[in-house]
């Protein structure tokens, strides 16, 4: 037998490695062919295709002036509809010039519905300095991913929700005092306040959803501490105030009123019991009415499906567009009555 050198069991080695290259080249060809699902490499792993954003472009103006509603609003449908579709989001604000803190709250309502439901979102910031300011101060990215400027991270804004039928107590507690320190200048409860919020949270949970697991809200507050003011906007994704009046107990009786603004104005201003005779447990819209008409906070406007109010501006129209929910704002400044109490 012939002896085996060093120099035969390198070229050996070198042989079996080269083999080995060969073989791994072949299997790559197989698995790297048109259509295939598998990727190079040992072991072999499916390749997984990103995922595919359409891409939706927010209106210029978006905020939920009466001018700018529709927009927003359709803007806010078209969102829906993809979701419903299974299809995944970019939302694009790189166009807009002008963002109201409510606009935020909705769109942030609806994402979050869409996320749930295993819709992806992602996005893109107004280019315009002041309005990406407002979108990173908001508190939006609290609950979606965002980068956040650090001149921005350190803000008293903030956008509360909830789940079911309790609300978190404390944190609305402690952000009612927030509010008036802004305001005022000294931290303080504000019963007026706090009870016409409770009035819409429990709007929302007794009539806009059918089922009390669906049930979700978002409530922003907005800061402004140069000019003393708070701005409030709480927004809920279900059936709206009217669809809930009109599905409900009230589709005997809706003749008795002129339209759907007439409805929901009556609600408010009146209660339905003055119109219909009909004893009705919502007693809460009159609630909200009543605090604001006495001066504990100024320009209520609600949004409610093809109906939009704004008790201050004396703006009582149909939509063009209606918007599945309810959505309410309000201010509270230094020409509103005190309710600061320890």
């Amino acid at each position: 037998m012939k002896k085996i050198t060093r120099q035969n069991v390198r070229h050996l080695e070198n042989r079996s490695k080269k083999e080995l290259r060969n073989f791994v080249k072949r299997k790559h060809k197989i698995y790297k062919g048109q259509g295939s699902t598998l990727q190079p490499g040992f072991p072999f792993r499916p390749i997984i295709p990103p995922p595919i954003f359409t891409d939706k472009r927010a209106p210029a103006k978006f905020n939920l002036q009466y001018e700018n509603c529709n927009g927003v609003i359709n803007y806010i449908n078209e969102i829906k509809d993809l979701g419903k579709k299974g299809r995944n989001i970019n939302i694009i604000l790189e166009d807009v010039t002008e963002i109201g803190e409510g606009a935020i709250a909705m769109l942030l309502s609806v994402t979050e519905e869409l996320q749930k439901n295993g819709i992806l979102i992602k996005g893109k910031k107004p280019k315009d300095g002041p309005e990406r300011d407002i979108l990173e101060k908001s508190g939006f990215f609290k609950h979606m991913q965002g980068h956040i400027e650090i001149r921005n991270q350190n803000s008293k804004n903030t956008i509360l929700k909830t789940g079911g039928k309790t609300s978190d107590n404390v944190n609305l507690s402690a952000e009612m005092r927030k509010a008036n320190e802004t305001v005022w200048g000294e931290k303080g409860r504000n019963p007026p306040m706090r009870g016409a919020i409770y009035e819409m949270m429990r709007n929302s949970c007794d009539h806009a959803f059918r089922h009390e697991n669906n049930i979700i809200w978002h409530f922003a507050i907005s800061h402004d501490e140069e000019n003393k003011q708070v701005k409030f906007s709480f927004v809920d994704n279900g059936r709206g105030i009217i669809k809930s009046f009109t599905e409900g107990f009230l589709n005997k009786v809706i003749n008795l009123f002129t339209d759907n603004t007439d409805l929901l104005e009556t609600a408010f201003r009146d209660g339905i019991e003055s119109r219909t005779g009909l004893s009705w447990r919502g007693k809460g819209l009159p609630t909200i009415f009543e605090n604001y008409e006495d001066g504990y906070f100024k320009n209520l406007v609600v949004i409610s499906n093809d109906v939009f109010i704004d008790f201050d501006r004396k703006i009582h129209k149909k939509l063009d567009i209606p918007f599945s929910g309810t959505y309410y704002f309000w201010m509270l400044n230094q020409g509103c009555i005190k309710a600061c109490y320890n």
